[in-house]
């Protein structure tokens, strides 16, 4: 009997195993310790026994958690907790705890901070029942969708402060301090409409250089080249150092990174995030500081590859041969200073040319082909979150991960759903014909597979349930992250802007992180990754077949018969993570 507890910034997840079924075993309490007061807290429940009233603030005392993980959504940051797991038994309405020892986890932090390293993570999720009653009486998501746009962008409202969660926070440190120390900041940036984010460097003036690329759109309902241009000519009236990076149809300026620079490049801030109140509060997003003169100073020489490659195009963004060649000699493969792992930088384009219009027999690109080998070499979990990788990307890669060890544990949150499906395709198409691919199919659309899904809310109202906005604009998890085996010491992160498919090596200005060997952010990234699928998981249900998604708690130990065969051995992937997991941060019962 094993516990591990792995956090972030914004929550913690606590997982437990046990070698087998628990007789009358009805679910699981979980408190919370708070090891600063010794506080016990019962963590809240989110279903209930049939017959009980699902609006009641019910406890995990009275519905029990009948699986081996869980959420704690309302620890507070800076916190220091445990996690006490207790069997229950009983009846529905009459539970007690069962003469089995509770499991105690370790201690986590509610923190950002990893040495070298902050990891950010805001929650930017639409489609909850908190944000729906808060927005509407009247069930009207156009009206939803309206007053989300207008909260989000007003800087006093509490609704833009809790989406955002720390995310602000990140975004602006490095102007705060360039600022506070008479320092420089450097940025490569795509979207730029955030008045808050924007107003971090107008105090800066000269001192604020902004590589500045164009997004094609439409504003007022005309099509533009340039969404951004009234922000752009904001930030040359203030004095900002703004380069105009202008990238013609098929390519975009994707990045969104800023340096710092006091005496020389001293820390820089990466991630999804772009600097839009969407970003910030409408979408999943994640953001790294990285207080690290080396990975700084790699980026500032991207910076000045980028910048040189512009102002020899007269300010368009042409990805001369200078720049795809010093981007193809990458990684550049950086010790953090602290110790805590190291990382490998890919920056893009970093292929011999744009990509052709037939993908026929195309070179993987160089920074995904590491990723593709770190994918293959996965021994307990891949777990991500991505937009719209396009393809090939790193769904195939999964996929065949996932068809060639079956008790990998995957999961993984997408917006498109033509991500999902490619999963779907790849995963059958593999385990039904060898080594043939998707395209070999027939025509009839695969149905997804429950392990890569599509973000959405509740659609129509069912039960207690409301409709649930699930996105204004078009991204919804916009996160381009990747997490491999986070509990072993041959960890991964991937992060970046990049989209981790070949139209972002072949096309686009990006940066990618490939971060090895540190747990701590490993298991930070984790435990996003699994709050985000967590969250979507049984909406995507739901919307597949309404009639049946929903069901009450099992009132007895029937529950446990997906995890364990009838001899009581684990056969779900997932428990057998969490058993592999807990050998490595473990507090026995």
């Amino acid at each position: 009997m094993k516990s591990v507890a792995f956090s972030n910034n914004d929550i913690a997840v606590v997982a437990w195993s046990f070698d087998g079924t628990i007789k009358d075993c009805l679910g699981f309490a979980i408190y919370r310790i708070d090891t600063a007061t010794g506080t016990q807290t019962c963590l809240p429940a989110l279903a209930t026994f049939k017959g009980q009233d699902p609006t009641a603030h019910r406890t995990t005392e009275q519905d029990p958690v009948q699986k081996f993980f869980w959420k704690d959504l309302t620890a507070k940051r800076g916190g220091s907790y445990q996690y006490k797991i207790v069997p229950m038994g009983g009846a529905p309405g009459s539970l007690q705890p069962l003469l089995i020892a509770p499991l105690t986890s370790n201690i986590v932090k509610i923190s950002p901070d990893y040495g070298t390293l902050s990891a950010y993570f805001n929650r930017g999720i639409l489609a909850t029942q908190a944000t729906a009653r808060a927005l509407h009486d009247d069930d009207d998501l156009t009206k939803m969708a309206q007053e989300v746009t207008q909260r989000i962008a007003n800087l006093d409202d509490p609704l833009r402060a809790n989406l955002a969660g720390d995310m602000i926070e990140a975004m602006t440190a490095l102007p705060t301090e360039a600022a506070q120390h008479n320092g420089k900041v450097y940025c490569a940036l795509y979207e730029f409409e955030d008045t808050q984010l924007i107003g971090a460097l107008t105090p800066l003036a000269g001192n604020a250089n902004v590589i500045l690329s164009n997004m094609p759109g439409k504003v007022d309902d005309a099509s533009t080249n340039d969404v951004y241009a009234p922000e752009r000519a904001q930030a040359h009236q203030a004095g900002v150092n703004v380069t105009d990076r202008m990238m013609p149809g098929g390519h975009i300026g994707h990045n969104k990174f800023t340096i710092l620079d006091v005496n020389g490049p001293a820390a820089v801030q990466f991630g999804s995030t772009n600097w839009t109140d969407r970003a910030l509060c409408a979408q999943s997003n994640n953001s790294i500081i990285a207080r690290s003169p080396k990975m700084a100073a790699a980026y500032m020489d991207y910076w000045n590859r980028l910048k040189a490659d512009t102002d020899a195009a007269g300010g368009k963004g042409k990805q001369a041969a200078t720049l795809r060649d010093a981007d193809a000699n990458g990684p550049v493969s950086i010790e953090l200073e602290d110790g805590s792992g190291t990382v490998d930088l890919w920056f893009s384009p970093n292929t011999e040319h744009v990509r052709a219009k037939k993908h026929d027999g195309e070179a993987v690109p160089p920074d995904l082909a590491e990723v593709f080998a770190l994918i293959a070499a996965a021994k307990q979990a891949i777990l991500f979150v991505a937009f719209e990788p396009g393809s090939p990307s790193i769904i195939e890669e999964i996929a065949k991960a996932q068809n060639a060890n079956a008790d990998l544990f995957v999961r993984g949150t997408v917006t498109v759903s033509k991500a999902a499906d490619a999963f779907a395709v790849a995963i059958k198409s593999d385990a039904a014909k060898g080594d043939k691919t998707g395209s070999d199919l027939p025509q009839e659309k695969v149905p997804e597979d429950y392990r890569v899904i599509p973000a959405t809310g509740v659609k129509d109202p069912i039960g207690v349930w409301e409709r649930e906005l699930n996105k204004i604009g078009f991204a919804v998890t916009h996160s381009k992250l990747i997490v491999i085996d986070p509990f072993s010491d041959n960890c991964v992160v991937v992060t970046g802007s990049h989209n981790l498919g070949y139209q972002a090596s072949y096309n686009n200005d990006e940066n990618m992180a490939i971060i090895k060997g540190h747990r701590a952010l490993a298991q930070a990234y984790a435990a996003n990754a699994l709050d985000i699928y967590d969250h979507y998981a049984w909406r995507w249900w739901l919307a597949k077949n309404a009639n049946d998604a929903w069901t009450s708690l099992a009132s007895d130990d029937s529950w446990q018969d997906h995890y364990f065969d009838k001899q009581g051995n684990p056969v779900s992937a997932e428990l057998k993570f969490w058993l592999a997991a807990s050998d490595s941060l473990v507090v026995d019962a």
